[in-house]
């Protein structure tokens, strides 16, 4: 089946196929883009079950796009463009809070004075910022591959920390607060 072009981006080609190892269920999905020949579809992409390495749905709609496109980096190999997408969603966490200042390193410092982020999240960040730089900038080297993939765990976990974690427990604090008081 096709999607038809619309304002959310080119039409996609999906598929439903069985897992060969559990037998279950999937939608593969396949973008239509322009190449020399004319269209191409680009290489299929699992789009359900949501892969395990996604992020919580508390996570804002704009940081989940940012995050998938570095996990499809990833998938293609473009280890470079991982660091370069972890970046972009570090900085998409800081415009989600209303944090923008001069540079990420200063936004993150902002966060950490708020009380946002703790300091093993800032470490993280400020890792997770430079490697980026490394990535965005001409050097003459290469990501690693080992490097990329860490740096996609650490962003999936500084994601859930800000928007699932931290969100499910306050939501505990409160039910468990709650119920305290109608005990007494």
């Amino acid at each position: 089946m096709t999607e038809p072009e619309d304002e959310n981006g080119p039409a996609q080609m999906l598929h439903l196929a069985t897992c060969q190892d559990c037998g279950r269920g999937l939608l593969i999905g396949q973008g239509i883009e322009e190449g020399p020949d004319g269209e191409e579809f680009t290489s299929p992409v699992v789009v359900w079950p949501s892969p395990a390495d996604s992020v919580g749905a508390r996570v804002p709609a704009a940081l989940r796009r940012e995050y998938e496109q570095a996990r499809v980096c990833y998938q293609a190999q473009a280890y470079t463009a991982v660091a370069v997408m972890v970046r972009r969603t570090l900085e998409g966490v800081c415009a989600e809070e209303g944090v923008k200042r001069r540079t990420l390193g200063q936004s993150l410092s902002t966060l950490q004075e708020e009380g946002k982020i703790d300091q093993r999240l800032v470490d993280w960040a400020a890792e997770l910022r430079v490697l980026g730089n490394e990535g965005a900038h001409y050097t003459g080297s290469q990501v690693s591959p080992e490097d990329a993939r860490d740096a996609l765990h650490l962003a999936q976990a500084f994601l859930d920390y800000m928007y699932t974690f931290s969100t499910q427990f306050e939501e505990f604090k409160k039910r468990r607060a709650q119920r305290h008081q109608r005990n007494t």
